[in-house]
């Protein structure tokens, strides 16, 4: 994943205080994008 990608997820991580209201790391949440599971995760 190039730098500008983790770049832009790091500023959607913070911006929509995914930490607080769902309790994943950054890392976590890289891997959920990665694998194309994050929208499903959000809707579970």
């Amino acid at each position: 994943m190039s730098d500008d990608v983790l770049d832009r997820l790091g500023e959607y991580f913070v911006y929509h205080k995914i930490l607080e209201r769902y309790g994943i790391t950054f890392e976590v949440f890289v891997e959920k994008v990665r694998r194309g599971v994050w929208e499903a995760y959000l809707a579970a």
